[in-house]
């Protein structure tokens, strides 16, 4: 739980609340009195910026093939290729062969 808290209060991330919060009340004090929900949403804001820069875990450089029948992608071709042809004669999925879908 520590390392959580110490990653979520990060000097940059208070520092950039720091600023905001700076720039809206000089621009907007309306606003501004509104600023502790900011400090309350420090981590759930920081972990979703993370995410998004680390675009999700995602690796975007792999190449994929597609079954077009069920849309499952694969990492090999052959096994989208035995997709392809078990979709199209039983209009179904097989389990041997999905289990290689990523």
């Amino acid at each position: 739980m520590k390392n959580i808290l110490k990653a979520c209060m990060n000097w940059k991330v208070l520092l950039g609340i720091g600023v905001v919060m700076l720039l809206a009340y000089l621009f907007v004090p309306n606003i501004a009195s509104y600023s502790w929900v900011l400090f309350v949403l420090v981590c759930p804001l920081s972990m979703m910026l993370m995410m998004a820069g680390m675009n999700h875990g995602e690796n975007k450089s792999e190449k994929l093939f597609v079954c077009p029948e069920c849309s499952l992608e694969y990492k090999d071709a052959e096994w989208a290729k035995k997709c392809t042809a078990w979709c199209k004669e039983h209009h179904s999925c097989n389990l041997e062969i999905i289990k290689h879908a990523v």
